[in-house]
């Protein structure tokens, strides 16, 4: 099966989200942020063909996270994955930051120290999730802690 993502990660969007349903799209989405101020450095997708919850919201989120910078970013996935439903970040190396910390639609968002991925990393999750429609696998997933965000 071939899946949509509907990305959201200016305030204008609404209700019109970024379409993805290609590798190429992903790309392009991705080098769309790498140029938008840092106020947008997150998108939040979500598969279009997944179900609904009982109140006709996603049943999942997958956040990425872009540090336009640094050229880094991160991956956080919250709904159901393996059995469970939860919210878990890709967990990697520290970063070199003090503080690990992002933007949607121009909130701050403050992310776990050991969250930064390469943007290679990034992409291919997400064409993980675009082929599969289920958290990305190859990731060393780590439950989101309480203390953060």
């Amino acid at each position: 099966m071939t899946y949509t993502v509907r990305a959201f990660y200016k305030q204008d969007q609404q209700p019109s989200p970024a379409i993805v349903s290609s590798p190429d799209d992903i790309g392009a989405l991705i080098d769309a942020v790498l140029n938008e101020p840092p106020t947008n450095s997150v998108i939040a997708m979500y598969i279009a063909e997944r179900p609904k919850t009982e109140h006709d919201m996603p049943d999942h989120e997958l956040r990425v996270a872009i540090n336009q910078e640094a050229k880094v970013g991160g991956l956080r996935y919250s709904g159901p994955a393996d059995g469970a439903a939860g919210v878990w970040y890709a967990a990697s190396r520290d970063s070199e930051r003090d503080e690990v910390f992002y933007y949607y639609m121009g909130h701050d968002e403050g992310w776990p120290q050991d969250s930064e991925i390469s943007l290679d990393e990034l992409r291919s999750a997400v064409s993980t999730f675009l082929a599969s429609g289920e958290r990305p696998s190859g990731i060393e997933w780590t439950e989101w802690p309480a203390d953060v965000g």
